[in-house]
């Protein structure tokens, strides 16, 4: 008879979080690239044109459908991490409610903070052509979150590979793993 190897019981979450503008799409690239043995996820992959089936979720008004959305993100990482497989998953910033329920039976949850001075913030989302009110709400978004994460890493320098390096620098400390060379 085979004998089934059994899968790891407590598999790590590490939520990578920050404000629109800061530079979590902008960082999935090094993250998959360099972040060996490591799921990364950026939450908004699964949108076309800022909505899923059709549903709008990635703009302000969205935000009566963010709650199911979460949901939704929250079976996924589920499905995968029963599988044994960490995960890194970059999303918008969280409630204070959200944060607050960091209990999970598939392992340990570990939150960090991408952050950025609100002038660059401001630049990036112009350079997308967001509206002023928009932009605004990121800016107030960003200050309301900062006081909630002890962990902040900045994407001021805006080296892609660099601020990559420091969220897995980050990840192995949590997880008592050294990075790969």
């Amino acid at each position: 008879m085979r004998q089934v190897k059994s899968r790891p019981t407590s598999v790590p979450l590490y939520l990578v979080t920050g404000a629109p503008g800061v530079g979590k799409t902008t960082l999935l690239p090094d993250l998959v690239r360099l972040g060996q043995g490591l799921v990364v996820i950026d939450q908004d992959e699964l949108l076309e044109g800022g909505a899923i089936l059709g549903v709008p979720i990635a703009h302000p008004e969205a935000a009566p459908n963010w709650p199911a959305y979460n949901r939704m993100w929250d079976r996924i990482l589920r499905i995968v991490r029963r599988a044994g497989h960490p995960v890194l998953l970059l999303g918008p910033t969280p409630s204070p409610e959200e944060l607050a329920t960091n209990a999970d039976p598939a392992g340990p949850v570990h939150w960090a903070l991408l952050d950025c001075t609100d002038q660059l913030r401001r630049a990036r989302l112009q350079t997308r052509g967001w509206p002023a009110e928009w932009i605004e709400d990121a800016v107030l978004d960003a200050a309301q979150t900062r006081e909630f994460f002890p962990t902040v890493i900045t994407t001021d320098d805006e080296d892609s590979e660099a601020i990559a390096r420091r969220v897995l620098g980050w990840v192995a400390t949590v997880s008592g793993t050294p990075l790969p060379e």
